[in-house]
C-alpha cells in the first residue's frame, strides 16, 4: 500500500492539491537525497562534492572552469570553489592556469578521484530501489511531468 503525503508529514489539510504536490516534491526529493546521503558519507563525501566529481568524470580527458561546472551543478546554490579546493586537498581534482585565459582555472578529475567514483558506483546504482517501484513507462511520465514544471522557471521566479 502506498503511505499517502499526509500520512508521512502528519497533516490532513491542504490549500489544495498545487499545495500538496508542491510539499510532496519537497518531501520526496528530501528523502531520496538523505538515502544517497548515507552511501555519500561512508566514502567522506558530500552530495555537492560527488556532483563535482561526476561532473568532471563525465568530462574526463577534458578539465572544466569553476563557471563550467557549476553550470552542470545539481544544487547551483553550493559554494564551488571552496568544494573544489576542498576536493583538490583530498586528492580528487587538480587546478591548473587557463592558457588561453589566465583569469581562468582548469579543473580536472584526477586518478584517485575516478578511482573514488568507480568505486561507489555499485553503492549508489544499488540505490535503484528507492524508484524501482515505478514503472519504465512511470518514468517517463514523471520526468516529463517535473520537465514541464521546470519550463517556465526563469518566469516564475521569486521577485526581491
Amino acid at each position: 500500500m502506498i503511505k499517502q503525503i499526509e500520512e508521512e508529514i502528519h497533516q490532513r489539510k491542504f490549500n489544495n492539491e498545487y499545495h500538496k504536490m508542491k510539499i510532496n516534491v519537497i518531501y520526496t526529493g528530501s528523502w531520496v537525497e538523505s538515502e544517497f546521503n548515507k552511501v555519500f558519507k561512508k566514502y567522506g563525501l558530500s552530495l555537492p562534492q560527488y556532483n563535482i566529481l561526476r561532473i568532471l568524470k563525465g568530462s574526463n580527458p577534458n578539465p572544466l572552469c569553476l563557471h563550467q561546472i557549476k553550470e552542470r551543478m545539481l544544487d547551483r546554490m553550493s559554494d564551488t570553489s571552496r568544494i573544489v579546493e576542498r576536493l583538490s586537498k583530498a586528492g580528487f581534482v587538480e587546478s591548473s592556469t587557463n592558457e588561453a585565459d589566465r583569469r581562468s582555472i582548469n579543473i580536472k578529475i584526477t586518478k584517485q578521484g575516478i578511482d573514488l567514483i568507480n568505486s561507489m558506483s555499485t553503492e549508489v546504482d544499488s540505490l535503484d530501489h528507492v524508484i524501482s517501484v515505478l514503472t519504465e513507462e512511470e518514468a517517463i511520465q514523471l520526468n516529463y511531468l517535473l520537465n514541464k514544471v521546470r519550463v517556465n522557471k526563469k518566469e516564475t521566479t521569486v521577485k526581491e
